[in-house]
C-alpha cells in the first residue's frame, strides 16, 4: 500500500489543504493520505492562535467526510507535548510495517529540513513528498545528495489560502465564504472560533 502523511496545525483546515491532499492522492497513488493535526509544532511553540484540540479535529472530520481516502490520524495530540515530525513517521512505520509511506512537506519547510530533529530518520523511513508553496524554483540540494532518491516533487497548484489568512478574516467580520469547506465556515461560526478575546 502506498500511504500518504499530511501533518499541521490545521487551524482551520481549509480548501487549500483538501487541494493539495487531493493533488497527494492523485499523483502517488494513495490507497490512504493521513491528516496528522499536531499538539504543539517545534517551530510555534508560543502560537496563542492555535484553538482547542477537539476544534481542530472536529472541522478535519467534517472537511474530509464523504473521502474514503481521507483520514484523520491523532497520535500527535493524543501524545501531548511538542510535536516532532521523526516519531510521527515511526508511528505510521510501526502501523504499516510493509507499506510504502510517502511524507509531504512545503517548500518553505523543505529549506530548513536539516534543521529538523532526526531528521535523516525520516528520509530513512520514508519518501519526502515536497509541494510547492510559490514561485521559487526549489532542487533536491536542501539535503546530501545520499538522500537525493528519497525526494520527491508534488505538481501542485499555488493556492495563497492561509489558516491565518481566515482567522484574521473572521476576526475581522470579513467572508469566509470559498476559503474553507461550507460545514467548517458554519462549525467556525456556530462555535465563535477566532473571535479576538
Amino acid at each position: 500500500m502506498n500511504i500518504g502523511i499530511f501533518g499541521g496545525s490545521f487551524n482551520p483546515i481549509h480548501i487549500g489543504h483538501l487541494i493539495i491532499a487531493n493533488f497527494f492522492i492523485s499523483n502517488f497513488n494513495l490507497d490512504q493520505c493521513y491528516l496528522v493535526p499536531n499538539h504543539k509544532s517545534p517551530f510555534k511553540i508560543e502560537d496563542q492562535e492555535q484553538i482547542a484540540d477537539q476544534y481542530r479535529l472536529e472541522m478535519i472530520n467534517l472537511a474530509i467526510e464523504g473521502n474514503p481516502k481521507l483520514q484523520v490520524d491523532t497520535y500527535e495530540i493524543k501524545k501531548g507535548g511538542i510535536s516532532y515530525s521523526f516519531e510521527t513517521v515511526l508511528h505510521f512505520k510501526n502501523k504499516f510495517t510493509s507499506s510504502n509511506l510517502f511524507f509531504l512537506i512545503g517548500t518553505d519547510q523543505a529549506k530548513k529540513f536539516t534543521l529538523w530533529k532526526n531528521w535523516k530518520t525520516i528520509l530513512e523511513n520514508c519518501y519526502l513528498v515536497v509541494a510547492r508553496r510559490d514561485f521559487e524554483p526549489i532542487s533536491k540540494d536542501f539535503v546530501p545528495n545520499e538522500f537525493h532518491n528519497s525526494i520527491f516533487f508534488l505538481q501542485n497548484p499555488i493556492i495563497e489560502i492561509s489558516s491565518t489568512l481566515i482567522r484574521d478574516l473572521v476576526q475581522n467580520g470579513k467572508s469566509i465564504d470559498y476559503l474553507v469547506p461550507e460545514k467548517v465556515k458554519n462549525y467556525i461560526y456556530r462555535n465563535n472560533l477566532y473571535l479576538k478575546r
